[in-house]
């Protein structure tokens, strides 16, 4: 579930966690606290209780909407209420009072500001102390002999772990999943999904500590600011997402691909000698020429690449590696781009074309690539 308006990514937490709270509410009131009030025969708190429960529906779609503060404020009023009107009618001692505890939870895991946290917090505390010290035991005016107020006692108990143990067990999940998350997002670039600079670059630097060969490749987009200057920034956005698929369905499992900066990706080939980098930068340069890109407004757009290519032995360190490469990639670009260079001279993909001549003339599409 995710909120109608955008969160910043410190809320997120507290955004998944509420939510799932809300699940749990809502699962208490109807296989818990519904059934107990039934049995006990109470109308009164039967009827608070179904007014509990569609407040945490009605917070829950606040929550969704991206309202937290007023979501859980619902949901603790309403926890709150029927708490006090529970200790009002069986008085302390059969658990009814245990349910601070869990209201305190709720209150802390909230999104709420620290100081609205502990006035709410205070405040509640004062309405139980209050209530439980005016209306004492009332145990005993149950039916003498009764196994009831122990039941009721048992049950509330039950009740306060297991919710103890499903909110903090969730919370838990939340953070992982999140830590997760943010493992992903500092690794990987924003945009195409794949790895960013920094991830690429330790790539290389744990296969530069191996023995074996590696290459590099360099790729950079041809006339990719035309792109951008003609049809605009999001398209140019969705080309190099576009791009990003390509490169991927042409390497293997253990090649790392990586957008080095702007329209520039680097790939790093473990096991790999020059004439076999130079093959798959040849494979990489045919699937993005022959898979244009299918723009949302029915044109299509051909686009190509030139590529740097450079192995291990080489160069002295990953730094002159790289270095080469780029030299090579610049190279191409130089000598007439939709090319591959990986020694001193060309090495000239088939069919070249100008992918964005002076004047483009999108293409009507005839059918979805298989990219699109």
């Amino acid at each position: 579930m995710f909120p109608a308006c955008p969160l910043p990514p410190e809320q997120q937490r507290y955004f998944h966690t509420l939510s799932r709270l809300y699940v749990i509410a809502t699962v208490t009131y109807v296989l818990a606290l519904l059934p107990m009030f039934w049995l006990l025969g109470n109308v009164h708190l039967l009827a608070i209780t179904l007014i509990g429960l569609g407040s945490v529906l009605m917070a829950r779609e606040l929550h969704r909407r991206g309202y937290m503060t007023a979501g859980v404020s619902l949901v603790l009023a309403g926890m709150t209420w029927h708490m006090l009107e529970s200790l009002d009618a069986y008085g302390a001692g059969v658990g009814f009072e245990l349910y601070f505890s869990v209201i305190l939870l709720i209150i802390y895991i909230s999104a709420m500001s620290p100081v609205a946290k502990l006035g709410i917090s205070l405040s509640i505390l004062t309405l139980t102390a209050l209530q439980v010290i005016e209306l004492g035991d009332r145990t005993n005016d149950w039916h003498h002999g009764s196994l009831v107020p122990d039941l009721v006692l048992m049950a509330n108990l039950l009740l306060v772990s297991v919710l103890f143990a499903v909110i903090l067990t969730g919370l838990e999940g939340v953070t992982e999943r999140l830590e997760r998350s943010y493992r992903r997002e500092a690794t990987h670039d924003a945009l195409t999904g794949v790895y960013n600079r920094r991830a690429v670059l330790k790539a290389a630097e744990q296969m530069a500590q191996g023995d074996r060969t590696f290459a590099i490749l360099m790729i950079d987009i041809d006339y990719f600011k035309r792109i951008n200057d003609e049809y605009g920034h999001d398209v140019g956005d969705r080309a190099l997402c576009h791009l990003s698929e390509c490169l991927r369905l042409g390497l293997r499992e253990e090649d790392v691909l990586g957008r080095y900066g702007g329209e520039e990706f680097m790939v790093v080939l473990n096991s790999m000698t020059l004439n076999d980098a130079v093959g798959v930068a040849e494979r990489l340069a045919a699937l993005v020429r022959e898979n244009p890109y299918a723009a949302a407004n029915g044109l299509t757009l051909s686009m190509s690449v030139s590529v740097g290519v450079a192995v291990s032995s080489q160069a002295e360190d990953l730094n002159g590696l790289i270095v080469l490469a780029d030299q090579r990639l610049y190279r191409a670009k130089r000598t007439g781009r939709d090319r591959i260079v990986a020694k001193d001279r060309p090495v000239v993909s088939p069919n070249k074309e100008d992918p964005l001549p002076e004047n483009p003339l999108p293409v009507r599409m005839q059918g979805v690539s298989r990219f699109g």
